[in-house]
């Protein structure tokens, strides 16, 4: 066998092995991710601890924690969390209550309003139930009624309750260990690297996480918060009540880029909907919204995030239709944070850097926080 032939075969080998470890890589990808979607009241809450870390972390090493032990450092921000969660939801328990007592007489003043439009469709709906019965009839079938037997709604709001209750306390618990250990597990990280330049780049790559990720978090976190004030401002001057309310419900929800927006606008059209009887005022309800979160999407937010935090528009559209999909709001909250934590680790990784031009958003990617640069 000539030397080309043999060199031929050499590269056929190499091209079915490659072939071979990409079909079991990618099988390796579907199965973790079909765990994480089976086990997602664990996995859930476990990323939204790492997660939460990574953010607080820099605030441990501030003063005055610094000066504290860890495990106290990581119990004093632990209560403080379950701390402005209690008060958050002493404050606005009681103006959800009123609004959710006023929901009944909402529909059915609905139903009123839309009556004109809706007894032509019942009607429709009825006729065409009877020619399906009489086809039945004529055919010789006899009509069966399956009746499916669903558990109590008070059951089913235990067991979901459960769950979530769960899978809080698990974030809770973790995100304590992992604050009040974070300097010796960071440190069991990089002395695991057998090499001293991989020992480097796993101390740069753990920092740079925790800058990104949590740079870009306080960052958003102020935005929204300036944003809620702002609608619950404008909805108070309309003379929308609870307007306080609203302006929380937001901020929340801007933490969900596009699906928080669409929802706030559709549920403050039901809220103006309940509240007034004009249609001026029903119609600048959901106009104030959708106007400051324009000015706020295309103006406020690339203005304090500049280029450096850019991601593009279309991958994050698709990590929260991805992870929403995966874990629900929880998956779609943490969208946006997981899609940051990998745009960095995939900028400090030589191999993978190619992969940070599709992540990122700017005009032309240029230099990340280590000093590289993206190829053109």
């Amino acid at each position: 066998m000539s030397d080309t032939e043999n060199e031929g075969s050499g590269r056929s080998i190499r091209a079915r092995v490659m072939r071979a470890e990409t079909a079991l890589w990618i099988l390796a990808l579907l199965a973790i991710l079909y765990t994480a979607y089976l086990a997602q009241n664990l996995v859930a809450p476990v990323t939204a601890a790492v997660v939460g870390s990574f953010i607080l972390m820099p605030l441990m090493r501030a003063a005055p924690f610094r000066f504290l032990p860890d495990a106290l450092s990581a119990a004093i921000m632990v209560v403080a969390i379950l701390g402005a969660l209690g008060g958050a939801i002493y404050m606005l328990a009681e103006p959800a209550a009123q609004w959710t007592a006023r929901i009944p007489a909402a529909i059915e003043e609905f139903e009123q309003r839309s009556s004109e439009i809706s007894e032509p469709v019942e009607a429709m709906r009825r006729a065409s139930e009877q020619v399906e019965e009489l086809a039945r009839v004529r055919g010789g079938q006899e009509r069966q009624t399956v009746v499916v037997k669903e558990p109590p709604l008070m059951e089913q709001m235990l067991e979901v309750a459960g769950q979530k209750g769960t899978s809080f306390l698990i974030f809770i618990v973790l995100l304590y260990f992992l604050l009040a250990t974070g300097e010796l597990l960071r440190d069991r990280i990089i002395r695991s690297a057998r090499r001293l330049t991989d020992k480097e780049k796993a101390r740069r790559i753990l920092r740079s996480i925790e800058r990104e990720i949590s740079t870009y978090l306080f960052s958003i976190s102020l935005i929204n918060a300036g944003l809620g004030l702002c609608i619950g401002v404008s909805l108070w001057a309309l003379g929308l009540p609870n307007a306080a309310l609203w302006g929380v419900v937001a901020a929340l929800l801007n933490f969900v880029p596009y699906a928080g927006a669409a929802a706030g606008m559709a549920l403050t059209t039901l809220v103006a909907f309940i509240a007034f009887d004009d249609l001026g005022r029903i119609i600048a309800v959901p106009a104030i919204y959708f106007l400051w979160n324009l000015f706020e999407s295309q103006f406020v937010t690339p203005s304090v995030l500049g280029r450096r935090h850019t991601l593009n528009a279309a991958v994050v559209f698709l990590s929260i239709v991805f992870w929403g999909w995966m874990w629900g709001v929880i998956g779609a909250v943490l969208a946006v944070p997981i899609l940051v934590i990998m745009n960095t680790c995939f900028a400090q990784i030589e191999g993978l850097r190619k992969f940070s031009i599709f992540i990122d958003g700017s005009p032309r990617p240029g230099p990340h926080p280590d000093g590289s640069q993206l190829p053109d």
